[in-house]
Parts: C-alpha cells; structure tokens; sequence
C-alpha cells in the first residue's frame, strides 16, 4: 500500500515577509562552519557576501573537529589509492565522482590552508602522517593533537577577517527559505529579537548537521539540522538522512555535554 507522503507547510512562520524588515545582499551564506566560510572566500572575489551564523563560530561542527585531514601528501601515496581505500570503505554507497574530486583536489586545498597560515603538527622538517582506519597508508594530519577542527577555523576567520567584502554576523539563524520560480531568493531569519527578511543573489545552504536530534551527541548545541528543514519545507529533495554518524567512542559524564575520544586514538590502539 502506498500512501502519499505528508503535508509539509512551505513555511514554519506564516508572516508575510514583505511585512519585515527587509535588506539585500549580492550572496547570503547561512553557516560559518569550514563550508560556509570557504564558500565565502570563494564568492568574495566577484560580490559582496553575508555569513550568518547561529552561535560563535568558535561553536561549529567543525571547531569541534578532532580526527585530522586526509590527504595523500607522501611521495609514496597517490590521489588514485586514497580514492579506491575511501570506495572500499563506502561499501559502493560513495558517489565516485564526488570521491575522485575529493581524493584528487586534497593536496591542493590542504596546500591552501597552508599558505594562509594554518599550522599543522610536523615529525621534524615533515608534516607529520598518521594512519587511521580504512587507510592503506599514512595519510591523516592534524593540528596540536586533536585541535585539527579549531585550526582550520582559526585559518579561515582570520583569511575572512582580511577581505572587506565579507561581513560575518552571529546570533542569527534561518527560518525559511525564500524561493521565487523555483529560485532561492533569501531567507526569513531571526536576529535574537525578530525576524527579518534578507534577499539575496545566490544564497548558499552550509548549515551543518543535526546531531541534537538525538539525546546522545558530542555535536555543539548549534548542531539542529535547520538548514535541512528549511530547505525541505521551501521543497527541495532531500537524500541520504539515514547516513547519521554516532561517533563510537566518548567520555561520558552524567549531566555533561559528551566530549569526543578522536578516531586518533582508536588509530593509535
């Protein structure tokens, strides 16, 4: 039996948004994670771009990030076996194209970073390389240890901080979308007082993930999965949700938020 699927409103606030206050911007970025601050350092060279973010950026997914890169950095490593090990992994589910332009185009994002500044741990002159699960090779760089996540925040703010087309605001997160023709044109967020409408050329969806949708998540409370709602709601098709990471091991302490044990550690035995 197959029943139709339910009725999802459009919109969570019924407010018209041309009842708000209303601002337009070349690009609207909602998230200030890696993602969302990447995009932005990509988009600044041609318009001027608006970063909205929930909380401080020092509260992203990816501040909290711990494990380390992966990149084939070594002489005796190629894009071509960090792509068949993470196919191998993926049990066939991985997209291959989106494996080869991960695989292929490491080197040189990770080379990026480097050259704005980041810092990653070294083995006397080298970069140091661990290995980790479902690597065929040492391939996995970190930053102070387990701070891989906070350094590559650090690197992106301050590169962001330096381009006068990029304005970062905090407090603020998406309501809706706002879609014109089957065209994202904006957003209705909330500011901490109200709610406002901001159009936009190009708007760019980098909200994150939604780990606080379970009881048991090392995810920072920011973690709620607005951006996938609202884009379900604004009738976008949505894929793959039952791809939910539970990172297997934490220190658990009653009352606590969970703190992550990185995947170095298991790597290390």
């Amino acid at each position: 039996m197959h029943l139709p699927p339910p009725a999802v409103p459009s919109r969570w606030t019924d407010v018209p948004p041309a009842s708000l206050p209303v601002e337009r911007v070349p690009v609207l970025i909602l998230g200030a994670g890696v993602a969302g601050l990447r995009a932005a350092l990509e988009a600044c060279r041609m318009q001027r771009v608006l970063v909205l973010t929930k909380g401080p950026p020092s509260d992203s997914n990816t501040a909290h990030a711990q494990g380390g890169i992966a990149v084939a950095w070594s002489d005796d490593d190629t894009p071509l076996s960090h792509g068949a090990d993470t196919i191998e992994v993926g049990q066939g589910l991985c997209d291959p194209r989106a494996v080869s332009i991960l695989a292929g185009e490491a080197a040189g994002r990770f080379r990026e970073l480097l050259d704005w500044g980041a810092r990653f741990d070294k083995d006397g002159l080298h970069l140091a390389l661990g290995r980790e699960g479902g690597h065929s090779a040492a391939r996995i760089l970190h930053a102070r240890g387990d701070a891989t996540g906070a350094e590559v925040m650090r690197t992106l703010l301050e590169r962001a901080s330096h381009e006068p087309s990029i304005e970062l605001r905090a407090g603020l997160y998406a309501v809706d979308l706002l879609v014109d023709g089957g065209r994202c044109v904006g957003a209705v967020v909330h500011d901490g007082v109200g709610l406002r409408t901001i159009l936009a050329g190009a708007v760019v969806l980098a909200t994150g993930g939604a780990g606080h949708l379970f009881r048991e998540t090392t995810n920072p409370p920011g973690a709620t999965g607005d951006g996938v709602a609202c884009a379900y709601r604004a009738g976008a098709v949505v894929r793959d949700l039952e791809f939910m990471q539970f990172h297997p091991t934490t220190l658990y302490v009653a009352g606590a938020s969970r703190s992550l044990i990185s995947e170095a550690t298991r790597g290390e035995g």
